[in-house]
């Protein structure tokens, strides 16, 4: 305790610590993302009927036939999507129903060049997966309001932009995704480095730990 009280840096101890915990939280968080995605699994050999209400209560990641007709609201471009080795985006559109209760739909993927694609009404509901919406990380960067371009499909970020309420969960069609538009497999699609991510945080976490004992004489 007297060692520290001596120290030449101490704002460099105290500061560059909590910089320390926070990368070794930003290490483990991707860390747990990659557990996450390694032991998915995407079963289409079970598909359950349900109707837009009955979203909030099944579980995520189950394979559904969604009921009902469909108006297309609008349409984002999610950013940073592979399909192939081929850079593009996702079609992630909203939708709503005859009681205005509105709807995310991951239609697909389209490359970059691609101007040409068709989404519209549906009249007899939709098959794909339901998943969990995005969760922004600390670090990445903001989705911007009234841009036709996302980084991630987030629920609460959609709200504001459209001014809305959601289900807790998106359909990822299966099928059917458009025309000029490729179903993205979710077993084969992008998959992010969250492992190397969890790597590299916990590197500059070593890095600034072995500067602030060095500067402070404890090493």
């Amino acid at each position: 305790m007297d060692k520290l009280k001596s120290i030449p840096h101490k704002n460099l101890f105290y500061f560059g610590s909590m910089v320390v915990i926070i990368f070794l939280i930003l290490s483990y968080w991707q860390f747990d993302r990659y557990q996450t995605n390694k032991n998915l699994s995407y079963d289409e050999n079970n598909q359950e009927l349900i109707n837009i209400d009955e979203i909030n209560l099944t579980t995520s990641d189950t394979f559904i036939k969604l009921n009902g007709a469909f108006k297309l609201v609008d349409y984002y471009k999610l950013r940073s999507r592979v399909y192939n080795g081929i850079s593009g985006y996702h079609i992630i559109a909203i939708y709503k129903d005859q009681n205005n209760t509105h709807l995310t739909v991951n239609h697909g993927w389209i490359p970059l060049e691609n101007a040409r694609f068709e989404i519209g009404n549906f009249t007899y509901g939709f098959d794909g997966f339901l998943l969990n919406y995005d969760i922004k990380s600390p670090i990445g960067q903001d989705d911007i309001i009234s841009s036709e371009y996302i980084f991630r499909i987030d629920k609460n970020f959609i709200e504001k932009d459209q001014i809305i309420k959601l289900s807790d969960k998106y359909v990822h069609l299966t099928s059917n995704c458009g025309v000029g538009i490729e179903c993205a497999p979710l077993n084969t699609g992008y998959s992010p480095p969250h492992m190397s991510y969890s790597i590299q945080w916990l590197f500059f976490a070593i890095c600034l730990s072995i500067v602030i004992l060095r500067k402070n004489k404890l090493i």
